[in-house]
């Protein structure tokens, strides 16, 4: 038997948080745009190579927008014939991409930062207005993190939270501008290069950490030995509840599945004993915020 939570429908087949997940990523996909082109354009007028490079990692930024949303869109369709479990696996996927683009984006940033550490005449001279610029950027991308971050634990969407942590990486490339252009003008323009390359492993770190855990929900990996003992606790605590085995997890997009059977006194009714397997699926779905659905198998203690 099997208990699934109701929830809000918003068009066929999309739960209460699509409109969410819809509004931020357009809200980020807007910024993105308007930071491309501004950062582009003062780039080229400030003399600076590092933001107009900033400038082109807001583009890439509006691509993976596009990519979160569409990848949100489709994984938020409900569980159909040929997808009993629905289709938020596709937002798995998307957030192992979304790592990949910040490890892409790391690896630019240190391969640019080691050729301009070891090059002097690299090591440019840019104005005042560039430190405007990147000042604004860090500003409104870290709005939008802080924002996005929001959406992404009240949809519990890890796909969502990969992409705050993209609009951070921009903030990170515009702070980088911001001390090269101050150490330029200080007369310090080694701290563009070395800042970059600190930098870039820590984006290089959380791409990695989004495609890791991706890849854990891909292949089936349980929740947590802490997580599993929390269950074993709120089943025990099932008034009739005699033992149980064959606990499994798994783990899709933020939500959580699993399956048990419960050991029950071989002399209940058919009656209480589906009453009891009901109330461990109450308990499970009411105390464990990511739980989605529970199968609760049933069987006599011997």
């Amino acid at each position: 038997m099997s208990v699934k939570p109701t929830s809000d429908h918003h068009g066929p087949g999309l739960p209460s948080d699509w409109p969410a997940k819809k509004k931020v990523t357009l809200v980020g996909a807007a910024a993105n745009f308007v930071l491309a082109v501004g950062k582009t354009v003062v780039g080229v007028i400030g003399q600076s190579q590092a933001l107009i490079a900033d400038g082109i990692h807001s583009l890439s930024d509006l691509f993976g927008d596009a990519l979160v949303l569409i990848a949100a869109r489709w994984g938020s369709h409900a569980a159909d014939d040929n997808h009993p479990y629905g289709h938020a696996r596709i937002e798995t996927a998307a957030t192992a991409i979304v790592g990949f683009l910040l490890l892409a984006v790391a690896a630019g940033f240190v391969f640019d930062s080691v050729g301009r550490l070891f090059d002097p005449e690299r090591q440019m001279q840019p104005g005042w207005i560039v430190l405007v610029a990147a000042a604004l950027s860090v500003a409104i991308k870290e709005g939008l993190y802080h924002y996005t971050q929001i959406v992404a634990r009240k949809t519990r969407s890890p796909l969502i939270a990969a992409n705050a942590w993209h609009h951070r990486s921009d903030a990170f490339s515009s702070v980088v501008v911001i001390i090269g252009a101050g150490g330029a003008v200080a007369g310090f323009p080694w701290l563009d290069p070395l800042a970059a390359i600190f930098v870039a492993i820590m984006v290089g770190w959380v791409g990695w950490q989004f495609i890791g855990s991706s890849v854990a929900e891909l292949v089936d990996t349980g929740l947590s030995p802490e997580k599993l003992e929390e269950l074993d606790r709120l089943i025990s605590s099932v008034e009739g509840v005699r033992g149980h085995e064959q606990l499994r997890t798994r783990k899709m997009a933020g939500q959580a599945f699993m399956d048990v059977r419960i050991h029950l006194d071989p002399d209940l009714t058919l009656r209480e004993a589906d009453r009891i397997a009901r109330k461990v699926q109450k308990v499970l779905i009411e105390k464990v915020p990511e739980m989605t659905d529970v199968v609760v198998g049933i069987s006599p203690k011997t």
